[in-house]
């Protein structure tokens, strides 16, 4: 009832007004310039447990941003795309920026060099705007980990003292300051490198080299180490799809080299599929990522840190431009040997969210959800919102 009076507040009657908005994107000079925007704005309450708070410090649930995507067309064989984003008003950058070289036009093979856009997982191109059924995001891809790049515990004992503190997490060495967390895989912004990607019958696959890593994407190189990224997606009918991704990279900053016998690496896996018949769309998706830490003090961190993700959501059409979703994640941790015993490094975390979106006109969509949270630790265990999106596109 609750989610239904928020959508009830952002869906008017369809407006004739709406109807001067430009619904596709902008093309000029022929085609050779095209440009595309998409604004939205989501309200919710307080999130005092910070489960939605994302690595700009702000939360992933009270945010207006506003994208503005644009492709330059110099010829069948280059392109220049690329997109800027401003979110809360104050944080702006080049989300993407990136040069397409297609050496065979009749072919589906193309090579990107620049900010690119990201070749793992499933939910990275669809945890934002239209693409994401509900209006909370996917744990994997948002909420916080007590591990940061820039700071390091000394011992086992220190990062178990951050254990659900990742929105504001604090160690001894390197910076003291109080920062947030990496999520296992940071969609807040693009990395940089180059890629391949191409689509032969049935099979569509992406490789990637860039200077950052899943959880820590980066314009500059923190570290001199590369990441190596792949996925692979099988289409063997219309309305199904299965995939497999994996990725390895460097992902602490340098100045912990001496810490260090081995650069520190994020490694992980994962396998997603999508099902999508009339009225149905389900997806699935399941991730294991680890990262080895230095050695420095008793009790020792003596092995890869390890987090499984596991998502399940859906949706149904119940009407013309209308639906009803469903998302079920969540997030369990590997233990590690402290001073009093084994225990999971990070708190465990599920969610689940319910919701649905009403699309007021073909490229205007209003979304409502109610969301449950629950940790195994953190000064706030569990809490219960609901919130509210409005999106436009063209």
């Amino acid at each position: 009832m609750v989610v239904g009076c928020a959508l009830m507040a952002f869906v008017p009657a369809r407006p004739a007004a709406a109807q001067w908005l430009p619904d596709e994107p902008i093309s000029i000079a022929g085609g050779h310039f095209v440009l595309g925007a998409e604004i939205v704005a989501t309200v919710a309450p307080d999130d005092p447990g910070f489960f939605n708070y994302t690595s700009y410090e702000y939360s992933a649930i009270r945010n207006f941003r506003i994208g503005v995507a644009a492709e330059i067309r110099a010829n069948d064989y280059l392109q220049v795309l690329g997109e800027v984003r401003l979110d809360q008003g104050r944080v702006f950058e080049a989300y993407g920026l990136f040069v397409r070289i297609r050496p065979w036009p009749n072919r589906r093979f193309d090579l990107q060099a620049g900010r690119i856009p990201p070749a793992f997982g499933a939910m990275t191109r669809s945890a934002y705007g239209s693409g994401n059924l509900l209006v909370g995001q996917p744990l994997a891809y948002q909420y916080l980990l007590s591990i940061r790049p820039d700071a390091l515990p000394a011992s086992a004992d220190d990062l178990l003292r951050m254990r659900g503190r990742g929105w504001r997490s604090s160690f001894p060495v390197g910076n003291r300051a109080p920062a947030p967390g990496l999520p296992m895989i940071n969609t807040s912004r693009w990395d940089t490198g180059v890629q391949a990607h191409a689509v032969n019958g049935m099979f569509e696959w992406t490789g990637a080299v860039t200077v950052g890593s899943l959880s820590d994407p980066r314009l500059h190189d923190n570290n001199s180490g590369k990441q190596v990224v792949g996925r692979v997606v099988a289409r063997p009918s219309p309305a199904l799809a299965v995939a497999v991704s994996a990725s390895q990279g460097s992902w602490l900053d340098r100045s912990f080299d001496a810490q260090a016998v081995t650069r520190p690496r994020q490694t992980a896996v994962g396998g997603d599929a999508e099902f999508s018949a009339g009225r149905i769309l389900i997806r699935g998706e399941a991730i294991r990522s680890s990262w080895t830490m230095p050695e420095i003090s008793a009790p020792l961190i003596d092995r890869p840190l390890v987090a499984t993700s596991l998502l399940l959501e859906g949706r149904y059409k119940i009407a013309p431009g209308a639906y009803v979703a469903a998302r079920g994640d969540r997030l369990d941790f590997s233990d590690i040997m402290g001073s009093r015993g084994r225990t999971p490094w990070d708190a465990d975390v599920w969610r689940v969210e319910l919701g649905g979106g009403y699309s007021v006109t073909r490229n205007i969509l209003a979304k409502g959800a109610w969301q449950r949270n629950r940790r195994d630790g953190g000064r706030v265990p569990a809490d219960s919102m609901v919130s509210a999106q409005v999106l436009y596109w063209f």
